[in-house]
């Protein structure tokens, strides 16, 4: 049902072009993504005999990809820009396991989504310049977990299927053809329902935010 809402989404400002006297224009755009992990577990009485305890921490920020599609409605001054775009991300998460022996191993590991974002900007231009924000929907397609690493568990984690959040940033437009866009975004919901480490289902807060810069070339 969430899907069928984020494409219902997508659909709307092609709908607000047919009632207005708007320009609209289509391009392809790609960049990089900097995406850190927001997240700190503890997990304990583990069904597991050897081990005591995990520990999740999130880490350092990684570089990602981002590329799709996108078209810019633009009524005077003011414009929406929905995207349809692929993005594949990471970011490196600690994860401590304390044994039995009360010996401790501590492995980072990077947590790795591999999702369609559908994000609709809102803005408005100065001259070249341009102020923009505005909601993103996000599909997930696939995922590494982490936990993997703790070779006698057996991890899966729960995603959401579809999550939201939001988009701030700037941009700039270069002779009509070119278009540049850095934007940060944030979370408005959490990526999953949990994790289910050996048969038992816990929780895990994990939300993401990222940093993405782009280039774009209108058709």
């Amino acid at each position: 049902m969430k899907k069928l809402v984020l494409i219902a989404f997508l659909a709307l400002p092609f709908f607000m072009v047919s009632q207005s006297q708007a320009q609209i224009k289509f391009g392809i755009k790609a960049g990089l993504t900097s995406t850190s992990i927001k997240a700190d577990e503890v997990y304990t009485d583990i069904n597991d005999a050897n081990i005591q305890e995990l520990k999740v921490k999130g880490q350092n920020a990684n570089v990602g990809f981002q590329g799709g599609i996108f078209s810019r409605i633009t009524i005077v001054n003011f414009y929406v820009q929905p995207e349809l775009l692929f993005t594949s991300t990471s970011g490196e998460v600690e994860v401590t396991t304390l044994f039995a022996d009360n010996q401790t191993e501590s492995v980072i590991k990077d947590q790795k989504f591999r999702q369609i974002d559908i994000p609709i900007m809102l803005g408005y231009k100065f001259g070249p310049v341009r102020l923009q924000a505005g909601p993103v929907g996000t599909i997930m397609l696939d995922s590494d977990p982490a936990l993997s690493m703790v070779e006698t568990l057996e991890v899966k984690e729960e995603f959401n299927g579809a999550t939201w959040g939001y988009q701030v940033g700037v941009g700039l437009d270069i002779l009509k053809k070119v278009t540049i866009d850095v934007k940060y975004e944030g979370n408005l919901s959490k990526l999953g329902d949990g994790v289910k480490i050996a048969g038992q289902n816990r929780d895990f807060d994990s939300r993401n935010s990222q940093f993405i810069a782009t280039v774009g070339i209108f058709f």
